[in-house]
């Protein structure tokens, strides 16, 4: 399949987007995933045709049978500030206002096919510039699953250029038009250099993406409730990009993530997204990280070796390396425990724990075993399937059987 999309931004003051999806591909069912069609109040799909084959849709599932196809539709956007992503649908939340517009993910048709895809901004207004995910590093089909753009009055965003053992990489920081950060940018980048070293000197050489957008947008404080309680504003890692959304509010940002100013999430949230390149929870990760899991993988699985070895790495070097951050693995240690006295069920977090300090009691480590695994899955590329990737790993490449208890209750996890 082909695609070339072009995102029409001339009515963004009228709050209209006007989407136009050409598609090649061979005859047949084409299915693509849509999810503005369901968004709810607030971010509307209207306007919809499709010329040259038959479609169907059923929530936010397309499909159209058919060769040789053209998809147009207009999203009507009522919101004008930063909302985040919603909590029941994969959506981040466009929002359109005089001097900003910004979409990503769930806006554009995803195909549920392999695809090469071309993308076209038109109708910026004039002195505007784009920064987005789509533009650094050439399009890419996956690119459809997750991404953002934004575009306002053209501030240049600072740069950087790190170089790795493998590759260079090309780093850019914007702030949304009229904010502040508690942190110079050149501050991010000092942080960015020694925990890109730190990763290469613990896992393997840094050989993704060569060019990472790092855009942070602020939410207002009462986002929730302007979204009707449908969003979280968190943050998220995509093909070429990095993006926050998180309020600079003290109280959300300890209710939420634990932290005590807007630059511990700053810093950690760099820091999680970063390590997002080596180990993701979702099987469309496939071209941005080494590891990644099958379709069908358990989701406790992809959750313990996408998210919570993640948390139990990045935490422990920002406790070591930001002040800021100071007690940040021990706060997702506490919470994880929390967590699992309240509620009963398996923590990955803890899990994880139990497993280093048994691999250290024998000679090894949870960090050494987590780089036999990403040096295996450099040469192949494959995902993995379960979480008897991590004990097959062991036994091979460290020579240890784990814990016979923990291997059968972590493998018999299935959500």
């Amino acid at each position: 399949m082909r695609l070339a999309i072009s995102v029409d931004l001339k009515d963004y003051a009228q709050g209209s987007l006007a989407v136009r999806a050409e598609v090649r591909a061979g005859a047949g069912e084409h299915g693509f995933t849509l999810a503005a069609l369901a968004a709810g109040d607030g971010v509307s799909v209207s306007n919809w045709v499709v010329t040259g084959g038959e479609s169907r849709v059923e929530g936010d599932l397309v499909s159209v049978t058919g060769a040789s196809f053209v998809i147009r539709y207009d999203v009507e956007v009522r919101h004008r500030v930063c909302l985040g992503s919603g909590k029941d649908t994969d959506l981040v939340y466009p929002f359109l206002n005089a001097n900003e517009v910004f979409f990503g993910t769930g806006l554009l048709p995803a195909p549920r096919e392999a695809c090469t895809a071309e993308f076209r901004l038109a109708g910026l207004p004039a002195g505007w510039a784009e920064f987005s995910s789509l533009a650094p590093g050439g399009m890419h089909g996956d690119k459809l699953s997750a991404f953002f753009c934004y575009c306002a009055p053209g501030e240049a965003p600072a740069e950087h250029t790190w170089r790795g053992r493998a590759q260079e990489v090309k780093s850019r920081v914007l702030k949304q038009h009229g904010v502040s950060l508690p942190v110079p940018e050149q501050a991010l980048f000092d942080f960015f250099d020694g925990y890109m070293g730190w990763l290469e000197d613990s896992l393997a050489p840094y050989q993704r993406a060569g060019e990472i957008n790092f855009l942070v947008l602020q939410a207002p404080a009462d986002f929730s409730a302007l979204s009707g309680g449908r969003t979280f504003a968190t943050g998220e890692n995509v093909l070429n990009g990095i993006a926050c959304y998180a309020p600079a509010d003290a109280e959300y940002l300890r209710s939420y993530f634990g932290f005590s100013s807007y630059a511990q999430y700053l810093y950690e949230g760099l820091a999680h997204e970063l390590m997002h390149f080596y180990t993701s929870p979702v099987p469309e990760a496939r071209e941005k990280s080494v590891l990644y899991p099958a379709p069908g993988c358990p989701a406790y699985a992809a959750r313990l070796l996408g998210e919570a070895l993640n948390n139990y790495f990045y935490s422990g070097y920002v406790s070591r390396e930001v002040p800021a951050a100071r007690g940040s693995f021990d706060s997702w240690l506490s919470r994880a425990s929390a967590r699992r006295e309240k509620t009963g069920a398996r923590q990955p977090f803890l899990d994880l724990l139990e497993l280093d300090e048994y691999l250290c009691a024998n000679g090894a480590s949870l960090l050494e075993l987590f780089r036999e695994m990403v040096l295996l899955k450099l040469d192949d590329r494959r995902p993995y399937g379960s979480a008897d990737f991590l004990f097959e790993t062991m036994r091979a490449r460290l020579h240890l059987d784990p814990p016979e208890p923990l291997e059968k209750a972590v493998l018999s996890q299935l959500s």
